[in-house]
This record gives C-alpha cells, structure tokens and sequence, in this order.
C-alpha cells in the first residue's frame, strides 16, 4: 500500500472514530467543544480579547495604582517581589509599570479615552464567541452598547477588588494567596455567568452557562497561582533579549493564554448542557 492510501486509510478511519462517539460521552463533549472552538475562530478571537485587555484594561490598571497607592512604584514593587525578579529585571519592570504623579490627569485622561474607543470590544468579542458557540441569532440592539459597558465596568471592579486585596496582603506568607483562591473562583464563576448571559440577551440559561463558567474561573486562578512559580523566569528570560519591550510581550503572553481559556470555555459550554440534556432524556 503507497503512503498515499495509507494516510487516506487513517484519515477515514478517524472520521469514522469521531462520527462514532456519543455526544454524552467525555470523548463526545470534547469533540464537541473542538467544533465549536473551531467555528467561532478560536484563536482569532483570543487574539482579539487580549489586544483589548492590553490597550484597555492594562493603562486603567495604572491609573487605578496612582490613585490608590501613595508610593508610584507600590504597583511594580509588588510583582518584583512576588515573582522573585532579579534587580535587572526588576528595573525594567519599574521603568514599564512604575507612574509620574506629575501626569495623573493625563494618563487618567488616556485610559478613559482607551477604554471608550477598544473597552467594549472586549464584551463585543464576548459577545460574538457565545452567540457563535451557541449558534444564536442575535439582533443587534442600541442596548447593546451599555451591556459591553457594564461588561468593562465589572472588569474594573475586579481588578479594583485585586488591587484591594494585593494592598492587605502585601508582605504576608506566600500561603496568603492560595486561602483567597476559592473566593476568587467562586466571584469569576458568578461573572461569566452572568456576562455572557446579559450580552447574549438572557437567551442561554444561567445553568447551562454554569459549568463553564466554574472551569473558566478555576483555570484562571490556576494560572495566577502556576504564574508564582514560572514568572521569574518567563519575564527574565524575555527581558533579557528585549529588554523593556520584553516586560510588555511577557505582560502580554499571560493575557492571550487567559483570553484563550475563555474562549475555549465558551466553547465548551454548549457541549456540556447537550451532554447533559441526553442525560436527561436516557434516564428512567
């Protein structure tokens, strides 16, 4: 047999593999989830929801850090300390993240204007990754607008409520942050469950949303907490070669791998409430 036939061989016998499981199944559930991932553009769509978060969230972080803390470096401080960078490494994170008291209005005045004109992209992008996941027909709504507000908005108060939390716990034992880790999981269940709920218009129940919205949250305190012991490393390595614009790809690489646990989640979430209606209707 020529390698030709041999590899048409396999690739019919994999498509009957696939076409074979049950939609109840695991092997089924993550077949599913894959179909979907790949209907809504996945990575695409990853892309799309960490260049938001960078160009939105990111400066309305600092802001946040001028406002809250006295020292200007309070912020930098905490994440050289926390991922045990060295004194190179840490200058240069000093030099991205530390503020100028002198140009709060402005900066302040930038990270408005960044939030209004890409802010609400990132609920938009939410948005669409649902409705595709789901295979929804939405109808654009003037409505809609303030739902991707509310969707930034509750990123704020996420990232205000971290901030918070990062101010009283700050020179604590390193166990400090995995007892707060529940807390978390259970606030970002609660958030993606509710957000894709309100910007798809209330038309995917909030228990189908659940399940993925538990595992959203879960690998996303997960990689908070592997970031503690991988981010010396990955940000030196970058900052090595790069210098400054290191810390920033650095920045950026751990907000495209928690934009791609979101939208795989989301594509997930269709797969699973099927599961769970076959379920159902098997049982006596």
């Amino acid at each position: 047999m020529k390698l030709h036939d041999r590899i048409e061989s396999v690739s019919h016998r994999s498509h009957e593999w696939v076409e074979q499981r049950d939609p109840a199944s695991a092997s089924g559930v993550l077949i599913g989830a894959w179909r979907r991932y790949t209907a809504v553009d996945g990575p695409l769509q990853s892309a799309l929801l960490s260049l938001y978060l960078m160009v939105a969230v990111v400066p309305a972080l600092l802001v946040m850090e001028e406002y809250l803390e006295r020292n200007p470096k309070a912020f930098a401080n905490h994440l050289i300390h926390h991922y045990h960078l060295n004194s190179q490494t840490g200058q240069l994170v000093r030099g991205v993240l530390a503020t100028d008291r002198t140009h709060e209005l402005g900066s302040a005045l930038f990270a408005i204007a960044g939030a209004l004109a890409c802010g609400f992209g990132f609920g938009k992008v939410l948005q669409l990754v649902h409705a595709r996941a789901w295979r929804l027909q939405l109808q654009s709504k003037p409505t809609d607008q303030a739902r991707f507000a509310l969707v930034l908005l509750g990123i704020f108060g996420l990232i205000l409520l971290l901030f918070v939390q990062l101010k009283e716990i700050a020179g604590r034992p390193s166990w400090a942050d995995p007892l707060v880790a529940p807390g978390w999981i259970a606030l970002l269940t609660l958030f993606f469950v509710w957000a894709p709920r309100m910007l798809t218009h209330k038309l995917i129940p909030a228990r189908a949303l659940l399940p993925s919205a538990a595992i959203t949250a879960f690998g996303l305190v997960v990689l908070m907490l592997v970031s503690s012991f991988v981010m010396q490393f990955w940000v030196d390595l970058y900052a090595r070669d790069y210098g400054g614009f290191g810390v920033v790809m650095a920045i950026y690489f751990w907000l495209a791998l928690s934009s791609a646990i979101i939208v795989a989640c989301a594509s997930l979430s269709p797969a699973l409430a099927n599961r769970r209606d076959l379920r159902a209707m098997s049982a006596p």
